[in-house]
């Protein structure tokens, strides 16, 4: 019988090792097996930047908004205070939702709100949605369990730069005061002026000042700027 026994041993002992494929498909603390899709999603959360941050947590309006402050920085763009209107300064975008961004901007000028909403609804800014699927964020146009989860952290954590700020809070985490008020503010609405029935008596249009200039424009201008 112990012969009988050191022969098994033996035989077990020399059995040949398992194949490779069998031993990448047991998991161990050196190789989970879900480690391939982790690091897949690893490297997206470590690739979103601020207009993907702007998108999950405030959708293409706050892209469009975090766009339009890296305009205003770089004085691309000026802001009117008292009217609430933008103007194309220099129309060099630096990325295509900026492309939009000044694409939505006639050379007369526009209100900003309507700025925004016009180019929230260009393809450069809905595209930004599309890392944010593939990164298992999003789906469809609604963010994904661990997409809320991330919206949560970002909101703790929102960094130190204006962009980021604005792109995980909204206008109310913009720190200047001046740019936070033009960005929660609504456009004026247009006054009506009366028409007067009798030619020659009407307002003259070169009697008027333009209200642009009355109260200062920020970003763009010598005497303003971010």
């Amino acid at each position: 019988m112990r012969i009988s026994g050191t022969s098994s041993t033996a035989r077990a002992t020399t059995r040949p090792p398992t194949t490779g494929t069998a031993s990448t498909r047991s998991p161990s603390p050196s190789n989970p097996p879900n480690r391939p899709r982790q690091r897949r999603e690893g490297a997206s959360l470590d690739e979103l930047d601020h207009y993907g941050v702007a998108y999950l947590c405030g959708g293409p309006s706050r892209v469009v908004q975090v766009a339009v402050l890296t305009l205003y920085e770089r004085r691309g763009i000026r802001i009117s205070r008292a009217t609430r209107r933008a103007d194309a300064v220099v129309r060099e975008p630096g990325d295509p939702v900026e492309a939009a961004v000044l694409a939505a901007i006639p050379g007369a000028g526009r209100p900003l709100g309507q700025v925004i909403a016009a180019a929230a609804e260009s393809a450069e800014a809905l595209a930004v949605a599309d890392a944010l699927r593939e990164a298992g964020l999003m789906r469809g146009r609604r963010p994904t369990r661990r997409g809320r989860a991330l919206r949560r952290t970002l909101a703790a954590e929102p960094g130190a730069s204006p962009a980021g700020r604005l792109a995980a809070l909204g206008p109310d985490g913009v720190e200047d005061a001046r740019l936070r008020g033009i960005l929660q503010a609504e456009d004026p609405k247009p006054v009506d002026l009366p028409r007067n029935r009798h030619r020659g008596h009407g307002l003259d249009s070169s009697n008027l000042s333009d209200p642009r200039f009355d109260a200062g424009d920020y970003g763009g201008g010598t005497g303003g700027g971010y």
